[in-house]
């Protein structure tokens, strides 16, 4: 365990534009194995920043890419409308939910709301490779051992990273819809998934990776989570749910440490 970190933000070039992120890696010179952190749709919010900090605490050089670096409606946006429209999203009737809420807070809900819908997602992948591509670059980094962890939508794009064919040492899946299948047989890591009992709409395509990743010879392990509902790991969240979270982060730390600082001096 490192109790001395150094974070710091950085700024590197994608196809699409330029990225910002957040870095956390122990004190020292390294080199250090790495990974990227792949955040929810709400962006690079404090918990992502926690969560790399606490990878960083592990040994590993963790950057959490922002997604939306380039996007001015997103800076504009507060996190309490962002969640709030993930509430939004799942109601029969928008006016209706929209009354329930403080007339000064509907506005920004709804601005939240309608940003979230019209999101095309066309960076994203472009970005993440990008972020593989700095981090391979990086003298304090390990060559060849870079993976990723990924949250929610983050968890998704940790998956079709990996089957672009990109070189990782491992890929962790949290709670992530599964990736296009067609793409399977272009992993070149294992991955492992950690998913949500009472996530219906996310878990229960599970086994469709499970056998698309069998039929091409990928080591993929899914663990479901009976009681743990979808953003179970977000300790700032109400569906935080502990015994899911802390069972389901020791797993994820035991498989990159197998598979990503495997053969890395401490």
């Amino acid at each position: 365990m490192h109790e001395s970190l150094y974070t710091e933000s950085v700024t590197y070039p994608s196809a699409a534009g330029m990225v910002r992120g957040y870095l956390a890696a122990p004190d020292g010179a390294g080199p250090f194995p790495a990974l990227i952190v792949i955040h929810e749709w709400t962006g690079l919010i404090p918990y992502v920043e926690d969560v790399t900090r606490r990878l960083a605490r592990q040994g590993y050089l963790a950057l959490a890419p922002d997604l939306y670096s380039e996007d001015p409606v997103r800076a504009e946006l507060s996190l309490d409308d962002m969640e709030t429209a993930t509430e939004l999203g799942h109601a029969p009737d928008v006016e209706a939910f929209l009354e329930t809420l403080p007339e000064e807070r509907r506005g920004g809900v709804r601005r939240a709301h309608e940003w979230r819908q019209a999101r095309t997602g066309a960076r994203y992948i472009p970005d993440l490779q990008a972020t593989l591509a700095y981090l391979q670059k990086r003298p304090d980094v390990v060559s060849g051992r870079v993976g990723t962890i990924g949250f929610c939508m983050g968890g998704r794009l940790a998956g079709t990273l990996a089957t672009t064919g990109a070189d990782l040492a491992a890929a962790v899946i949290f709670y992530g819809p599964i990736p296009s299948l067609d793409g399977v047989p272009s992993v070149r890591c294992p991955m492992e998934g950690h998913y949500g009992g009472d996530d219906p709409s996310v878990t229960r395509r599970v086994p469709e990776l499970e056998a698309a990743m069998k039929a091409a010879g990928k080591p993929f392990t899914a663990y479901v989570y009976e009681g743990a509902p979808h953003g179970f790991h977000n300790d700032t969240r109400p569906s935080y749910t502990p015994a899911a979270a802390e069972l389901s982060w020791q797993r994820a730390l035991a498989f990159v440490d197998r598979h990503v600082r495997a053969g890395v001096g401490a």
